[in-house]
């Protein structure tokens, strides 16, 4: 093919090998191969695809599902690169810390979702027939795995284990001779390792909320000249729960925001994975009591918390628009709102208080000046009230409206040192009162003792409203409930569909107050995947619809004492 069309992760063109083995005039055996075109490079200064240098944002994956563990059929395994692509907005994930589903590998190379995959292991380097076997999983994982166009990274270093050059020199020998074109990465946990493999891959957890995003290359790669890629950040260092307070839900999110935003600040680094894509069952040491790592970016089912936004930002496909807050005043310690952000790819949001505009955000606003669009901070609840509503003058309304702001994301315990000056020069002026103070405050900031607050915010696309989020006080829940698909199809085995769950308020905000149980039947030929009863986490959860190898139709029926009933019908063909 002299101008092939090149496999890359916008436009994942494909095409399609048959070999036969014919002996005269008889067909002995065939196969099909599927396979891309593409120049996939890591070079001192980052990564290359087919000349152009390209980021990589990715989530590490766990192959791993709710009541099942790892054994879910085609449709599961395909829907999780889906997900990451199209729903996260990602271009790369890392199949930790095994080789998976050649369902999964299929579809990362249909939809350009680029891919670093690794040989079993975790931590620990057995005995000398240990490692021999292990060099045998490192040539099957290539041997199988080779002819996927996603995959761009072979790790062959078990998962953050210490150096033992012998031992790596012989799997960087399995893989370099069997796909000279690929290179290899071993992801470790410490700096300045032995580096034998092309790439030094690293799990770099500096970030603690309070410290730099990532540490810069030359501080952990023990040779410069060398690609380097962050394999894994955040995760334990910060687990959240779906149904975690406000807060730290929040915080969550802007930490990973601040990753990657660090990570796109330095030329250097080829880009990151964080830790990770969902929630998934564990051993006994790591998990929260219930055997279940909370460092997801999304819960078991695949429902999003506000960090999966974050990412979700970053592509333009899908009208992003998330607040980081229910706006209930309630949910914060002192009924101070602390720092609230908005999560958008639009041209900018419009913030509306009872239907009075407030003030209009747009992306250059945000501090993250490394990423496309960074959270932005709510820094203004007032607009031009005072000026229009008190008696202040123009210049005075607004220096009293940004100190009452900057109060409300702090407390009038503790009001800040530099809003003095302000504070006497309304006092002389306006002979203003700590208790006058208190009333506009309440009325303005308080949002208690008065008409039920309403806000509303509209993301703004080429001058067009593409989405918009009201926040108000919660008058009624229902429940909200989709299936990735409905037509179940069976061909290798049987087929299943995951179908989230959650409650919502009458404007479609999920309440993560409400912990309350579904009562799940399946009727017809289908069955559900795990209990008939759940109770809602954080407001969310899900259950899977499988079939019974009979064609037929059937439904699901979802059930909850407070907030309504669902039916979803399915079609099945074997």
């Amino acid at each position: 093919m002299p101008h092939p069309f090149l496999w890359d992760t916008e436009h994942p063109h494909l095409y399609l090998l048959k070999t036969q083995l014919w002996q005269g005039e008889q067909l002995l055996d065939e196969a099909e191969v599927t396979f891309g075109i593409r120049d996939a490079v890591f070079k001192k200064d980052g990564f290359y695809l087919n000349g152009k240098k390209l980021r990589i944002r990715g989530l590490n994956r766990h192959q791993s599902y709710p009541y099942v563990g790892y054994a879910m059929p085609e449709s599961m395994q395909k829907l999780d690169a889906d997900l990451l692509k199209k729903e996260l907005g990602l271009n790369a994930v890392r199949t930790s810390h095994y080789p998976q589903s050649h369902y999964f590998l299929e579809r990362c190379d249909e939809l350009g979702l680029l891919v670093f995959t690794e040989f079993p292991g975790w931590q620990h380097i057995g005995d000398d027939t240990w490692k021999a076997q292990a060099v045998v999983n490192a040539e099957d994982m290539i041997r199988q795995y080779r002819n996927h166009p996603s995959i761009i990274l072979w790790g062959v270093r078990i998962n953050e284990s210490p150096d033992d050059d012998p031992f790596y020199e012989k799997t960087n020998a399995v893989a370099h001779k069997l796909d000279p074109m690929r290179p290899t990465g071993g992801v470790r946990a410490i700096k300045k390792s032995h580096l034998l493999e092309d790439v030094y891959t690293y799990n770099d957890f500096l970030h603690d909320g309070e410290t730099p995003g990532c540490d810069p290359k030359k501080k952990v790669t023990s040779d410069t000249d060398k690609p380097y890629l962050i394999s894994e950040y955040n995760g334990h260092m910060y687990p959240t729960k779906a149904f975690d307070n406000e807060e730290r839900r929040s915080e969550h999110a802007i930490r990973h925001a601040n990753v990657l935003d660090a990570v796109a600040g330095q030329e250097d680094i080829a880009g990151s994975f964080g830790w990770c894509m969902f929630d998934y069952n564990t051993h006994k040491d790591f998990g929260s009591g219930d055997r279940i790592c909370y460092h997801g970016v999304m819960d078991m089912f695949r429902n999003p918390k506000l960090a999966a936004s974050v990412y979700a930002c970053e592509q333009d496909e899908i009208p992003v628009l998330q607040i980081t807050s229910s706006m209930d005043i309630g949910e914060h310690p002192g009924c101070n709102r602390g720092n609230l952000y908005i999560l958008s790819n639009a041209d900018s949001v419009r913030m509306y208080k009872n239907d009075r505009f407030i003030k209009e955000y747009r992306p250059e606003m945000s501090p993250y000046k490394h990423l496309k669009h960074g959270p932005i901070l709510i820094d203004d609840f007032i607009g031009d009230a005072l000026e229009k509503n008190e008696r202040f003058r123009p210049k005075h309304a607004k220096e009293m409206a940004d100190a009452m702001n900057i109060v409300a994301r702090g407390s009038l315990n503790h009001i800040p040192k530099r809003l003095y000056p302000t504070a006497l020069k309304l006092v002389l002026l306006y002979h203003i009162d700590f208790a006058e103070v208190t009333k506009l405050y309440t009325k303005y900031i308080g949002d208690w003792g008065g008409t039920a607050t309403v806000y509303r915010f509209d993301a703004i696309k080429d001058g067009k409203v593409i989405k918009s989020v009201t926040k108000e006080p919660v008058n009624g829940i229902r429940l909200q409930a989709e299936a990735d698909h409905t037509n179940l199809t069976e061909h290798h085995s049987y087929d299943v569909a995951l179908v989230r769950i959650r409650a919502v308020d009458a404007h479609g905000n999920v309440l993560p107050f409400y912990q309350e149980p579904v009562r799940i039947t399946a009727e017809g030929d289908i069955a559900i995947i795990g209990p008939d009863t759940i109770a809602l986490q954080g407001g969310m959860g899900g259950t899977y619809v499988k079939s019974l190898g009979i064609s037929g139709q059937g439904t699901l029926l979802l059930r909850s004492q407070t907030a309504g009933e669902i039916k979803i019908p399915f079609q099945v063909t074997v």
